[in-house]
């Protein structure tokens, strides 16, 4: 039985199957798409904690600085950080990645915001509930891209396509079977077992999607406060 890409009807319907459950009204078709949909959350989250800035990307979400702002609004669908960057001048496709700081650093950094043609920044930022913190403030004019891993849209429509990847979406099929019968109060034991070693396949298999280029630790360009060091100007001394 294919499960490699399908629709919430089609996930609905295997997943009555599993329970031997299609013909009993016992679980209504929007309970099976809400242990659906909960069982979707996991996956996503599972996926995310593994290779996430893989697997899930928004196009990357772009603001202008107005000089006296410090605080902006992330994206209404922000779930996760992936990072900040600062277009350099009038250069469309010059960019430097902007670093985090400390709450306890939040004053450290509070001089004049300034750029260099040579990417350095006093800019830095912080996430605080919904919004983007920058300090210092940030200058007017000044461009920025955020980009972040957005949350996982909810199955509503029985059309709504549930990508499986290589057939992970069998996560789905077991959990919202063993919910089903355990509304029953059913033995669950068997499901369990096949869910927990489909765990472990998406664990194993989502870390590696691109095999060819392994992940390494990041180069950090930036190490002090004001210049490069590793090969840049003055070795950072």
């Amino acid at each position: 039985m294919a499960f490699s890409r399908t629709t919430l009807a089609g996930v609905r319907t295997i997943a009555k199957q599993y329970a031997d459950m299609v013909n009993s009204n016992f679980v209504t078709d929007t309970e099976w798409n809400s242990y659906i949909n909960l069982a979707n959350f996991e996956l996503y989250d599972i996926l995310i904690q593994k290779y996430g800035d893989d697997y899930f990307v928004a196009s990357p979400y772009s603001f202008t600085t107005d000089g006296s702002t410090q605080q902006y609004t992330l994206p209404t669908d922000f779930y996760k950080f992936l990072g900040l960057d600062l277009q350099l001048g009038s250069t469309a496709d010059s960019f430097v990645t902007i670093r985090s700081f400390m709450f306890g650093e939040r004053n450290r950094y509070a001089v004049p915001n300034f750029q260099s043609f040579y990417g350095v920044t006093n800019l830095r930022y912080r996430l605080t509930a919904n919004t983007l913190f920058l300090t210092p403030i940030p200058a007017a004019g000044q461009t920025l891209r955020l980009w972040y891993i957005p949350r996982s849209a909810d199955l509503t429509a029985d059309a709504d396509v549930v990508d499986g990847y290589s057939g992970w979406q069998e996560y789905l099929i077991l959990d919202a079977a063993i919910r089903a019968l355990r509304k029953q109060e059913l033995d669950v034991s068997v499901l369990l077992a096949q869910k927990q070693a489909l765990i472990g396949r998406i664990e194993s298999a989502a870390e590696g999607r691109d095999a060819g280029n392994p992940q390494k630790v990041t180069d950090v360009q930036y190490s002090d406060f004001w210049f490069p060091n590793n090969g840049g100007w003055n070795a950072g001394s």
